[in-house]
């Protein structure tokens, strides 16, 4: 378990809006300062500020043109220490998306 958040995926992205789609569930999205977790498929799917259909294998966050990141859907986590202080610099370049 990561941060005692246990899930069967998660997914990282440095700007937080932009994933993989999670396929087990429960699942988790990570940016720099924390998540958000999905208990559940239903849950992940009518999530209303995530917008599934943009690929066949991405997910988008809706309104990411205007700022919204996953920090924006409610239940988002903040991490203590947040990820981005615990990685090396090239760490960060590496993770990345």
């Amino acid at each position: 378990m990561f941060y005692k958040i246990d899930v069967q995926s998660a997914y990282y992205h440095d700007e937080g809006n932009w994933y993989w789609n999670l396929k087990r569930f429960p699942g988790a999205y990570f940016d720099p300062n924390g998540c958000i977790v999905f208990e559940s498929e239903q849950d992940y799917r009518f999530c209303g500020l995530l917008h599934l259909s943009i690929g066949p294998e991405n997910t988008g966050v809706r309104h990411k043109n205007v700022g919204m990141s996953i920090s924006d859907i409610p239940g988002y986590r903040k991490l203590d220490p947040p990820l981005s202080s615990l990685w090396t610099q090239k760490q960060r370049r590496a993770a990345k998306v």
